[in-house]
């Protein structure tokens, strides 16, 4: 199969301002290097080469040599869907979709890499050390996550009460193979005319990868978790930006993510 790799970077991140107020949020630097250009490096030192970077905000910026830039024009008035969405005549029958605020180890991309479903999905076990240094409550910014017997998600995305709805955490990183492609376009026009609950929070517009995720899940695709222990960063808030790069000043983000194996 053709592997493709699409990185959504369409968004700004106000979360991240006043850092993002003159760059994208993808082109943060972190131990010195931009969250785009370490990701772009991992994928390909995985042996991943077709690269389709999403683009929105200061779009110009994210041009790199050997990615394909495919823009989405109304990228302040949606979100990740409609994002991934614009670049569909791009899609291939083997697709890595990744979040542009993240950065993962070279194991963590094996491990999706050796997944064999048609739909899988990186979630994180150890997701909560992390949270504690990210939020003063942990819960406050985590989502629901359920695997049933089979190691499938059966639930993800919800706003939890407790911990014992969070078997691990969604890391923004996944993949659809074969008739996994086919059913995440079912899934895509399903979203526009079904009836679900996150509609009245958000409009279709503004669907996150969770309420797409979600919509598989409803419609019967088996959502494959691949589970992973650390090994990733989510840069998504100035607090997030401060923590991290105390962390990799003082060497304890080693805890968390192996700077010596992501770097050049």
């Amino acid at each position: 199969m053709a592997l493709t790799a699409f990185i959504l970077a369409a968004g700004r991140g106000s979360r991240l301002y006043p850092y993002t107020e003159s760059s994208p949020k993808c082109l943060t630097e972190l131990g010195g290097e931009t969250l785009l250009d370490r990701q772009l490096a991992t994928l390909r030192d995985g042996g991943v080469q077709d690269i389709v970077v999403v683009t929105g905000y200061l779009a110009d910026m994210l041009e790199r040599p050997d990615i394909v830039c495919v823009n989405n024009p109304l990228w302040a008035e949606t979100n990740m869907v409609e994002s991934l969405f614009c670049a569909e005549g791009a899609f291939t029958d083997d697709i890595i979709i990744s979040y542009s605020d993240i950065v993962y180890e070279p194991r963590v991309l094996q491990a999706l890499l050796d997944s064999d479903n048609d739909i899988s999905v990186v979630v994180d076990r150890r997701w909560r050390a992390l949270w504690e240094r990210r939020f003063d409550d942990p819960l406050s910014d985590a989502e629901t996550l359920r695997l049933d017997g089979r190691g499938d998600i059966i639930e993800i995305g919800q706003p939890p009460e407790s911990f014992d709805q969070i078997e691990a955490q969604y890391i923004g990183l996944m993949r659809f193979r074969g008739a996994g492609v086919a059913a995440l376009r079912d899934g895509y026009t399903s979203m526009a005319e079904a009836d679900r609950p996150w509609k009245e929070k958000r409009p279709v517009e503004g669907a996150y990868m969770t309420d797409l995720l979600s919509e598989l899940i409803l419609l019967g695709h088996r959502v494959h978790s691949v589970p992973v222990d650390s090994g990733w960063l989510e840069v998504d808030t100035v607090h997030d930006y401060q923590t991290y790069t105390s962390m990799f000043g003082d060497g304890t983000i080693a805890e968390f993510f192996d700077m010596a194996n992501n770097t050049r």
